[in-house]
């Protein structure tokens, strides 16, 4: 459209609203909110009234454009409660209002905002309001993520693609499914993420913003799940995409994604290529935030490198520019101690780096760079001869990379951690440590569910910008890999109906055949399946079908049989009210009842107190239960 079209909105007055609003609509899915914000504003110069359906388009222009403030402004002149019009209008403004409550930390307002959008859609017509019931749902999973509930934002993620599914095709799914990708990376369900970025790649222009944005969210989640090469690619294409229609900051990020990437794929010799790159097309802009996490990366390469005095140096410089933003994201603060607690243990500072670490070592347990935080923290235990710092620190990290898919850097650095690993008697870490020690063999990571064969189903389809990304998430499907402890290879020589599993026992984990299972259990007096779900005890056989709660708990004490679990652990592993709850000390003290009650032994769980005058009181199996624990190889 021309500058003559814009200036001229002569006849609009005869222009149906619903024509003018599917235009607009259109705009907006194409990227267009600056142009709609302009030629909405012209349209409505001198005009005394704001039609509903203009104004929240126009509200949404505002804060999609970075316009904030006027944003807020527009909200605050219109109706409080707009009874008189129609019930998506008010939908759409609710939820906007929301958006900009949220955004402020007003949680309070936020929830009532949605609640009032949720109240016009039912009110609206029937086979209406898809789309503001999208913008709904995917509202509230920020809000929930801002109020860490993150199974509520997990649901309100799922309604959201529920929703996405049951839309017409159009332009708009580009955004929509970049949306869904951000949230499931917020949430570490990378896989997730992958999926939506990859359906936000199909539909985008070839060599538009819209596919930039999608090459270089996919590049971040295939290179946090070892995709290194794949990840590559997408990273170069963006690079590409931006130098020819995006010069200057989104050409720099897209460099500073190519960093992440290989900082990840355990390159940083090449990751500073990357960022001498990002830095000559950031020229003399000056866009603070993304500097800062220039600045972090560089720093965190050069550690990586051992050039302790430049890293030192750099991160002297990130430090400074931390100080002139107003505000930084929680993963940005942790990513910064991470970052520091690096670059000490590259300056031989172990106990320093410790010292900055361990107060945010179970902080944001479920991101990408606080497994990388625990690794620093395990290490540098390790060199200090502090062997439980480095197996709890370490642990914690297997644990968060095999529940959702993190392949963490510094992998030879921590070949000796993960060899510790697999005396674990917790067979997630075991498995995790195993896929670690087959990257830095192979240098991909191996599958995570058994690789397609002759006789078996296929495996599920993976599941799958804002300016600058955090450090890496996670996607993808997986080739097979010779030689991997959990290869193909071996899967194929099994005969029909077998598989492999795991078995713990007091001595450690185990991967056996299941026809050899009998023989790997022999001598236990109590066995749990997970399975068949079964428990045995003395020759008597539970099901365990009817005893959900029960079992995830009895699992993780056979699976902590030495250490005990917490209070709080034992919460966790049951589910229901947490720590916090009225009453919690009564739910442990009927939890660990019940299990006695299942075991037909009062003994079989013994109560002990840590060390120290503030030491926790555990609850672990006793020493004299010889146990066998049976669990599958593979998890989805």
């Amino acid at each position: 459209m021309g500058d003559g079209r814009l200036s001229a909105p002569t006849g609009l007055d005869g222009v149906p609203m619903h024509a003018v609003t599917q235009l607009l609509d259109r705009l907006a899915a194409a990227d267009e909110a600056q142009f709609l914000v302009t030629w909405t504003e012209q349209m409505l110069s001198g005009r005394a009234r704001l039609d509903p359906a203009l104004a929240v388009r126009l509200l949404r222009a505002y804060r999609e454009t970075g316009r904030v403030d006027r944003a807020r402004e527009l909200a605050a002149s219109l109706p409080s409660s707009p009874s008189s019009w129609n019930p998506l209008d008010t939908a759409r403004l609710a939820i906007e209002r929301a958006i900009l409550c949220t955004i402020d930390g007003r949680a309070d307002h936020a929830e009532a905002e949605l609640r009032q959008a949720s109240r016009a859609l039912t009110v609206a017509s029937r086979g209406t309001g898809l789309r503001e019931q999208l913008d709904m749902h995917l509202t509230s999973a920020q809000l929930e993520l801002r109020l860490n509930r993150v199974q509520q934002a997990q649901a309100a993620l799922r309604l959201a693609e529920h929703v996405a599914e049951r839309l017409e095709d159009g332009a708009w799914r580009v955004a929509v499914s970049m949306s869904l990708g951000h949230l499931a990376m917020r949430l570490a369900d990378p896989r997730t993420a992958a999926r939506h970025y990859g359906a936000a790649l199909q539909r985008s222009a070839a060599r538009g913003l819209a596919g930039m944005r999608a090459h270089g969210n996919l590049a971040i989640a295939l290179g946090s799940i070892g995709q290194f090469d794949d990840a590559r690619a997408n990273a170069a294409t963006a690079c590409q995409i931006a130098g020819e229609i995006a010069a200057g900051w989104r050409h720099a990020d897209a460099y500073d994604v190519l960093a992440i990437v290989e900082i990840a794929a355990d390159r940083p010799v090449a990751a500073l290529q990357a960022l001498d790159d990002a830095h000559a097309a950031l020229g003399e802009l000056e866009q603070p935030t993304l500097r800062y996490q220039l600045a972090g990366h560089r720093a965190l390469a050069l550690a990586m490198l051992g050039r302790a005095q430049a890293a030192k140096q750099w991160l002297a410089k990130t430090d400074k520019l931390r100080a002139d933003l107003f505000q930084v994201d929680a993963i940005d603060e942790q990513d910064l101690v991470a970052t520091r607690s690096r670059m000490l243990e590259a300056c031989g500072q172990h106990k320093e780096a410790l010292e900055v670490a361990l107060p945010h070592a179970e902080r944001l347990p479920d991101a990408f760079v606080t497994g990388s935080l625990n690794l620093v923290i395990a290490r540098c235990a390790l060199s200090l001869g502090d062997q439980e710092t480095a197996r709890v620190a370490v642990e914690r990290a297997a644990l968060s990379g095999d529940r959702h898919a993190w392949v963490f850097p510094d992998r030879q650095q921590s070949a000796t951690l993960w060899q510790m690993a697999l005396k674990s008697g917790d067979s997630r870490v075991v498995r995790y440590a195993e896929k670690i020690l087959a990257v830095i063999t192979n240098g991909v990571a191996p599958p995570s569910m058994p690789p397609p064969s002759a006789r078996g189903a296929s495996i599920p389809p993976p599941r799958g910008s804002f300016p600058s990304i955090p450090p890496p998430s996670a996607r993808g499907s997986f080739p097979s890999l010779p030689g991997a402890p959990d290869d193909s290879s071996e899967f194929d020589m099994l005969p029909e109906g077998e598989t492999l599993i795991y078995v713990t026992t007091p001595q450690g984990v185990t991967r056996v055949r299941s026809s050899e299972m009998s023989t790997a259990t022999e001598g236990s007096t109590l066995i749990v399946d997970t399975i068949t779900h079964q428990l045995r005890v003395e020759g008597r056989e539970v099901s365990l079908e009817r005893r959900r709660a029960l079992e995830p708990l009895v699992v993780q004490l056979l699976r902590r049989a030495r250490e005990g679990l917490s209070a709080e652990e034992i919460l966790r592993a049951a589910g229901g009210p947490g720590p916090e709850s009225a009453d919690a000390e009564h739910r442990v003290r009927v939890l660990i009842s019940r299990v006695r009650d299942l075991l037909g032994d009062p003994t079989a769980i013994e109560r002990v107190r840590d060390a120290g005058e503030h030491g926790k009181t555990r609850y672990r199996l006793s020493p004299g239960v010889n146990f066998a624990l049976i669990e599958p190889l593979y998890t989805s």
